[in-house]
């Protein structure tokens, strides 16, 4: 994948030195599988493009305008191919601005799960995370997802490390 980082033995500026987070695997531990997994990766929502409909554009999920830096990071995250992942860190760095803030414009996302593919974000480790705001039970939805497209995890919700160089995107324009 040309737009994948190219793997260098099993080290990168994103992955070096990163080791897993305690409370990651814990929150992993602790999730309860839903009866039902919401795998869906072929819905397509309307997507706003240009920045009068922006302007005017109601979020369904929120019941309020979608802010500007909002879809920043929505038009970053829609960059992300099928088969790969970014990370909340990388995304902040090419916006400017801080992981958290990412996070919480893709929590409330209403242009899931196409154009605007969230569940293709992971934390710096790898680690799922969260998805649509929840850390209980809906990773499991986000790990069914990105399973469908092609990223494989392991028993305790992290992308697999012969994966994470080959599949991780980092080129944002």
């Amino acid at each position: 994948m040309s737009s994948a980082v190219a793997a260098t033995g099993n080290t990168s500026k994103f992955f070096a030195a990163k080791t897993r987070s305690a409370a990651h695997t814990r929150l992993f531990a602790a999730a309860v599988v839903p009866d039902v997994i919401d795998d869906d990766v072929h819905t397509v929502m309307e997507y706003p493009e240009t920045e009068s409909a922006r302007k005017t554009h109601l979020s369904a999920k929120i019941g309020r305008p979608v802010t500007e830096f909002q879809y920043r990071v929505y038009d970053a995250c829609r960059q992300i191919p099928v088969g790969c992942f970014s990370t909340y860190k990388a995304i902040a760095d090419h916006l400017g601005s801080g992981p958290r803030a990412v996070g919480n414009a893709l929590s409330k996302n209403p242009f899931a799960p196409l154009p605007i593919p969230c569940h293709r974000v992971l934390t710096s480790d790898c680690y799922i995370g969260g998805f649509s705001g929840d850390t209980k039970s809906k990773i499991f939805w986000k790990k069914a997802k990105l399973e469908k497209e092609g990223v494989a995890f392991d028993d305790s919700g992290y992308v697999l490390p012969k994966h994470q160089q080959s599949q991780f995107f980092s080129d944002f324009k």
